[in-house]
């Protein structure tokens, strides 16, 4: 089969896009043609693929979304894909990978909604209209429930396009350096002595990952809590704004940036605690690694995947409609008080991720291509 694959941008650390280049690597590996279109790419190219990088014009990004779109619209009139599929939203797509959270039902929560009149916002909300629109007839590949029933709820979209997808999370190589006889060395290698606890968040885009509220968490817990604990953020982003309200809280000395990582799980072999206090949140693969390392998470409600820690009994869930940073506060100080308490939501965690499939969404991604690509090829 011939595939064509379609983003914006890509960029090897987000979690978007790590799942398109293992959804590739196994549409690759069952000896399929691929080829991949996008506007700009950094980074290691993937290996047996064809990357055609369309240039784009416009300053603003949703004036390059444009560019590309009307670029890539072309460009596949003159291919023969059996099936095309779109990692963001745009017109065009047999089947889109669902990476975002609901554009719509996201604008119309803002207090600032006026936003709806200006063409990054007209752009926007038709890319996400062709896709999920009750007149389209592009197929969508799901990783969250809650994501799911938000877009029906905005565009009416029927079940028979949905396409659930399990989480693709890499158990191996978080178990290989996640055991009880690495910890300490792993623990040693990095710096931290035995008495020190370390709460780690791993994402980009800081402010929507809630890097400001686990700064304020930090600097709610008593003293004699206070000095126990460290917070390491591992991503891509400005730490400044983040560095000035720690340092206006007195906690700057605590905190570390340590920028995009490939060492993810090794820091999970560090870690004793998970926090993902996300503004908004599809998924949330940061969520799943940490159950999978028998680390306890802290995660809000509005994440995808907090429904995982819930089932999994592996932490806590902080409701978020309305946001209590009160809860988080008192949520990180039971953890870092009690060893007992961090220890049973970890092994409840470890237990889950052994027991539930949180690691085949290339294989079933690859399925469902397969599918809708024959689909389509018969009905012509």
């Amino acid at each position: 089969m011939d595939i064509g694959f379609a983003t914006f941008h890509y960029y090897p650390y987000g979690g978007l896009e790590k799942s398109m280049r293992n959804i590739a690597l196994e549409v690759l590996r069952r000896g399929h043609k691929l080829t991949v279109y996008c506007h700009s790419w950094q980074g290691e190219l993937i290996p047996d693929a064809q990357v055609e990088i369309l240039p784009v014009t416009g300053w603003t990004n949703h004036r390059k979304m444009l560019s590309f779109v009307r670029k890539f619209q072309q460009r596949i009139k003159n291919c023969n894909h059996d099936l095309v599929v779109g990692f963001k939203r745009m017109p065009g797509l047999d089947l889109y990978y669902n990476g975002d959270v609901c554009y719509r039902n996201e604008m119309a929560s803002k207090p600032h909604f006026p936003a709806k009149f200006t063409p990054r916002y007209a752009a926007l909300s038709s890319f996400e209209k062709a896709v999920f629109s009750k007149d389209s007839s592009t197929h969508i590949m799901y990783i969250a429930e809650r994501e799911k029933k938000i877009f029906q709820s905005c565009y009416g979209t029927p079940d028979t396009r949905f396409h659930a997808l399990p989480p693709g999370i890499d158990k191996n190589g978080i178990r290989g350096v996640c055991s009880a006889s690495q910890r300490p060395l792993l623990r040693r290698s990095m710096g931290v002595d035995g008495d020190t606890l370390i709460a780690l968040m791993v994402g980009s885009d800081f402010y929507r990952k809630g890097v400001d509220r686990s700064i304020r968490a930090l600097a709610a817990l008593p003293v004699d809590q206070k000095k126990k604990l460290e917070l390491w953020v591992v991503g891509q982003g400005n730490p400044d704004p983040f560095y000035k309200l720690a340092t206006s809280l007195g906690v700057a000395s605590q905190i570390r940036f340590l920028g995009v990582r490939d060492d993810v799980p090794s820091l999970l072999g560090v870690a004793d605690i998970l926090l993902h206090p996300a503004l908004s949140e599809t998924a949330g693969n940061a969520i799943l690694e940490g159950l999978v390392a028998g680390i306890p998470v802290v995660v809000s409600q509005s994440a995808g995947f907090s429904a995982h820690v819930t089932n999994a009994d592996g932490g806590v869930v902080i409701p978020d409609n309305p946001w209590s940073q009160s809860a988080f506060d008192h949520a990180l100080l039971k953890l870092v008080a009690d060893s007992q308490y961090r220890r049973k939501l970890g092994s409840q965690g470890w237990h889950y991720a052994d027991t539930t499939d949180l690691y085949h969404r290339p294989q079933v991604a690859a399925d469902i291509i397969e599918k809708l690509a024959k689909e389509k090829c018969e009905s012509i």
